[in-house]
């Protein structure tokens, strides 16, 4: 027998099947249960996020100080929710209990997406190294702020009767959302030629799983963005977002194992993105700034529809920076 005969496979076996690979495809969003290392650790993790959030404000702000605008630390929005990001453990050994729970479920949560990136790849025929460059660092918790790259992790508490997240698509590759009460809801359009056409969805009680607006750039719109957001629950409402977003420290990367023989400057496109969305968890204030200021440079982007609206209402189909602008859709 040739040594051949033992070469390791050359990707994962898959975690999805073909229908869940063609939803994901065509509505941005998924649900499906979580392997059972990961489900264990939102449990614990859950239970050590609402010790957290009964505390008293100021030693939440204290502990986790807010920093590089909503990106960091402690937030609150009044009347809305409040909320801790992670993108480099806080602090140093011994580590906190909420801390290290933080860290193990960043490395599985990431290790689960990069499983479904693989499935994608796939059914896109991408090679599986195609995502190396745009994890670098993105896999675990990056141990102190100097190591950051964009991903991140947000533990919510969304207030009974009215936390809320207005209606908005991500910005990085997929996200992972697990939810404690009814409260997200997903645009699940009629079909991928009238995506303005759909109902909104709620996926309360699975684990979701929602493409960004990255990883549609990437697949020239062969993978759709996600549109969500989170109604108020009467109860309120605990959850966890992990958002596995491009890491910048190659700032360029060559397209060509997804189809497009060129170099990119990925920390330019990274910001183009970026600029085209509002902060959906900045304070009311900011948030309402923001549109307006993307109203005025006709920027604003209605996530079911597609369409750009400028000053006064107006709207154009424009470039479709809904649907990747760099190539038809998925099936």
């Amino acid at each position: 027998m040739s040594s051949e005969s033992f070469l390791p496979p050359p990707r994962p076996p898959p975690l999805l099947d073909e229908d869940q690979v063609l939803r994901l495809a065509q509505t941005g969003s998924l649900p499906l249960d979580l392997p059972s290392p990961l489900s264990s650790t939102v449990e614990k993790l859950l239970e050590l996020d609402r010790e957290f959030f009964a505390l008293p404000t100021s030693s939440k702000e204290a502990r986790y100080p807010a920093a590089e605008g909503t990106e960091l630390g402690y937030y609150h929005v009044p009347d809305e929710k409040e909320y801790l990001t992670y993108r480099h453990l806080h602090s140093t050994l011994p580590a906190p209990a909420l801390d290290s729970a933080s860290s193990r479920f960043w490395s599985l949560a990431a290790t689960f997406l990069h499983r479904v990136l693989g499935d994608l790849s796939a059914a896109l025929n991408i090679p599986l190294s195609a995502w190396d460059p745009l994890l670098d660092g993105c896999l675990s918790m990056p141990a102190s702020r100097n190591q950051t790259t964009p991903t991140l992790l947000r533990l919510f508490n969304y207030l009974p009767a009215s936390g809320a997240a207005e209606k908005h698509t991500d910005t990085g590759l997929l996200t992972l959302c697990i939810g404690t009460a009814p409260g997200l809801e997903v645009w699940s359009p009629h079909s991928r030629t009238s995506p303005q056409e759909g109902d909104w969805v709620s996926l309360h009680p699975s684990s979701v799983i929602l493409v960004g607006k990255t990883l549609q750039w990437l697949s020239a719109g062969r993978l759709r963005a996600g549109p969500h957001r989170v109604v108020a629950s009467p109860e309120g409402r605990q959850s966890i977002v992990f958002a596995l977003r491009p890491s910048l420290r190659r700032r360029y990367v060559n397209l060509a194992p997804f189809g497009e023989p060129m170099v990119v400057d990925l920390a330019g496109i990274w910001g183009q993105i970026r600029g085209s969305v509002f902060n959906v968890n900045a304070q009311r204030g900011i948030r309402e700034g923001q549109k307006e200021r993307m109203r005025d440079r006709g920027l604003l982007v209605d996530e079911e529809r597609g369409e750009r609206h400028g000053k006064g209402g107006e709207h154009d189909q424009g470039e479709d920076k809904e649907n990747g602008g760099r190539g038809p859709g998925f099936g």
